[in-house]
């Protein structure tokens, strides 16, 4: 059997694995396959049971030391840099209170669901440090598997857990962005049911996409040097303060005080202060002349660099290390979903918001800014670049809320 184990080996299989599927996704005949099983879950499922059969290893330095301590705050800088954040506080009251009712659902949805199966499952009925698992899922279900990726390290969450929680995340997120491409069907009644107005939704389409087709142009190799050298420096920096941070941190809680009480230093380590410092960079850039890079396709740049990253998360997914008691991490999940769809549907209802901004603003949540645009677009073709909008505020939020909120909350109900 083949075995791939060096780190340039194992680089190049995953990149390879990535072009075959998005080339596969280029053909005519697959479009209808791909447009219900995008190419983003064959980034996890390929990789996962490529570890799972003991073609790759699941633990390697090329996922830890390169792809999410290097890569990582890298991709972050190049996705947030040429994010319009003037135009996603134009989106509308609705749009951006149904983006922040799901992130108000995910929220209250894992200490719910969280302190709900700690309370009446036995002890030792989940593994050690489920904390830590909740905490990071948050953040892929507020933004996307970057975020999930962060703050995974930032609580120093293990290995083995980690992947079992990547497991769990494919298997409810994307179920669930498969019921919400299903209920394209049914957008209609369900907008009549809430007594919506869509003429919001078309209106934006329209001027996003005309913005989108006057700005584009050919990549040059300057704008590439730009992208790689703005990418890596910033992150840098941001990585370099994050650890003085950390160290102010403790020193702080040394003294006591609300420094002590609040005992950050446990939950945030300095590569978490450090990627919060990438995210509020990024953001802050996002308003000078640098985000003209996405003319030049910088998200595409990035969006790249995510697939790549997406791929080490699946690989460390090992099938063989999940148990039937991992099945309660499934559920907690499951119910935990179940709370944030509940939570947006009271919202639309409430709003009269269309459906299209209910499904979008979920996956925006659930999915990140691979998945948002593909339920977007699946509601109407031209709105993809709206899901990414979404996703994009989803991306800025999610780490903070996931490392500030949900981990200290979770942590609390741990006892731990």
């Amino acid at each position: 059997m083949i075995h791939v184990e060096s780190p340039p080996a194992l680089f190049a299989f995953l990149a390879t694995i990535v072009a075959i599927i998005l080339g596969l996704a280029r053909i005519p005949l697959l479009t209808g396959f791909f447009r219900y099983f995008p190419p983003l879950i064959w980034s996890y499922f390929v990789p996962m049971f490529c570890s799972s059969l003991g073609i790759i290893p699941s633990r390697s330095p090329l996922y830890d030391e390169f792809m999410l301590r290097t890569i990582l705050p890298v991709v972050v800088v190049l996705l947030l840099i040429p994010s319009d954040t003037a135009s996603i506080a134009r989106l509308g009251g609705k749009a951006l209170a149904m983006m922040l009712i799901g992130t108000a659902g995910i929220v209250a949805g894992a200490a719910l669901s969280f302190g709900l199966f700690t309370a009446i499952l036995p002890s030792g009925a989940l593994p050690p440090d489920t904390w830590k698992g909740v905490a990071s899922l948050s953040g892929s279900w507020i933004g996307g598997s970057p975020n999930l990726a962060a703050i995974a390290a930032s609580v120093g969450l293990e290995p083995t857990l980690f992947g079992k929680m990547v497991v769990v995340d494919t298997i409810c997120a994307y179920t669930w962005l498969g019921v919400l491409i299903a209920l394209v069907g049914w957008q209609d009644r369900l907008d009549r049911f809430n007594r919506a107005d869509s003429g919001l939704v078309r209106d934006l389409a329209g001027r996003l996409a005309r913005r989108q087709a006057e700005r584009a142009r050919p990549i040059r190799m300057a704008d590439f040097v730009a992208m790689i050298a703005v990418g890596f420096a910033l992150s840098q920096i941001c990585l370099a303060g994050g650890a003085g941070v950390a160290a102010a941190v403790r020193q702080a809680e040394e003294l006591g005080g609300l420094m002590a009480r609040l005992q950050l230093g446990q939950v945030m380590s300095a590569f978490g202060w450090g990627i919060l410092l990438v995210t509020a960079s990024s953001v802050a850039l996002s308003f000078t002349p640098l985000r003209r890079l996405e003319d030049a396709g910088v998200s595409s740049i990035a969006n790249g660099g995510l697939y790549l990253l997406l791929t080490t998360f699946g690989a460390q997914a090992d099938l063989r290390l999940v148990g039937a008691e991992d099945l309660w991490l499934v559920a907690i999940a499951a119910v935990w979903l179940l709370m944030h769809i509940a939570v947006l549907a009271a919202g639309a209802r409430l709003l009269r918001a269309p459906l299209f901004l209910l499904a979008t603003a979920s996956m925006a949540n659930v999915g990140g800014t691979a998945s948002a645009p593909v339920v977007a677009a699946a509601f109407h073709p031209s709105l993809a670049p709206v899901g990414l909008l979404m996703a994009i505020l989803g991306g800025i939020i999610g780490t903070p809320v996931g490392l500030l909120i949900v981990a200290n909350l979770c942590r609390w109900i741990a006892g731990a």
